[in-house]
């Protein structure tokens, strides 16, 4: 091998340490419980890129969780260390396994963690213990006086039951009020009013990036649920990708939008703070992704009517 050749393969492993260097550890504190047993994991993510956090609720289901704590962030020279602690349970007995969880980085490379396997055991009955059986209640002879309250009771209830159909009737004789309508505002103009009331808050300048990108998303996605007929509110960004697939987008658009809430998210979960020019940049993106949807709605629909 030739000296320029092994000078080209030590810059690309030098490259490669430096700019996708990412190690995931997750391990428990056992893996054998009884059902109903708490069962504590740890996982760290040791990397020197902003990293997309999986849903681990529902990739660890039917496992169930007990409590979910914090992602915690530590910068350790030129890495970020993210720590969260999960408490499991299981409530059926068997053999359970957490598959590899998925980690993107922001430069979408993707990384698995090791996947753990646990054993819930059925508690043993104590078989030394005596069991007797029930005894059945003792038949206690009954008083009329005994049922004196219920009857009262019964008595006021048909007295004011039909005291309120007394009122019902004289009060359903008057001429009834006259609803007001109001028109439904369209989705681009709600959109682009959510987005601009946003921009006035300045949650940036008030050092609260992750309530501004909380809101941002919401806005979006209220959006794409009018816009498209979708489901979007209660579903991650990876699932609301997934539903846009369906929808006849410019590939440019899908992919401003896929930027746009995959960035959010890193501000929201894993706390990266943009810059003051990107942020105007983001917020810019926002309104042009409106836009842009309302726009090819609009021809869509005019190469439908010709």
């Amino acid at each position: 091998m030739t000296v320029k050749k092994q000078t080209y393969l030590v810059f690309l492993l030098l490259h490669s340490l430096c700019y996708s260097q990412t190690n995931i550890q997750i391990y428990a504190d056992t893996n054998r419980a009884f059902i109903g047993d708490v069962i504590q994991i740890q996982l760290d993510v040791i990397t020197n890129q902003d990293i997309q956090w999986p849903d681990i609720e529902k990739d660890i289901s039917p496992i169930e969780i007990q409590k979910t704590g914090g992602i915690d962030t530590i910068n350790e020279e030129q890495f970020i260390r993210y720590s969260q602690k999960l408490n499991i349970q299981q409530f059926d007995s068997g053999r359970f396994v957490i598959p590899s969880l998925k980690f993107i980085q922001a430069n979408e490379d993707t990384f698995y963690s090791d996947s753990l396997a646990f054993q819930f055991l059925d508690i043993q009955l104590d078989t030394n213990n005596i069991i007797f059986d029930i005894k059945g209640p003792k038949e206690v002879p009954f008083h009329l006086s005994e049922a004196k309250p219920y009857i009262i009771s019964l008595m006021l209830f048909v007295l004011g039951l039909l005291l309120v159909i007394f009122i019902i009737r004289k009060f359903s004789l008057k001429k009834p009020k006259q609803i007001k309508f109001i028109p439904l505002v369209p989705c681009k103009e709600e959109a682009i009013n959510a987005l601009k009331a946003l921009e006035k808050e300045k949650l940036y300048e008030k050092g609260e990036p992750k309530e501004h990108y909380v809101k941002l998303t919401a806005i979006l996605k209220h959006y794409f649920d009018r816009q498209y007929a979708i489901e979007s509110m209660e579903s991650t960004s990876a699932e609301t990708l997934e539903l846009l697939r369906d929808i006849d987008l410019d590939s440019n658009l899908r992919n401003d939008i896929s930027k746009l809430l995959i960035d959010s998210d890193l501000i929201k979960f894993a706390k990266v703070i943009p810059e003051l020019n990107e942020h105007k940049v983001m917020i810019s993106q926002s309104f042009d992704i409106v836009n842009k949807c309302y726009e090819q709605m609009i021809e869509k629909e005019g190469e439908v009517n010709v």
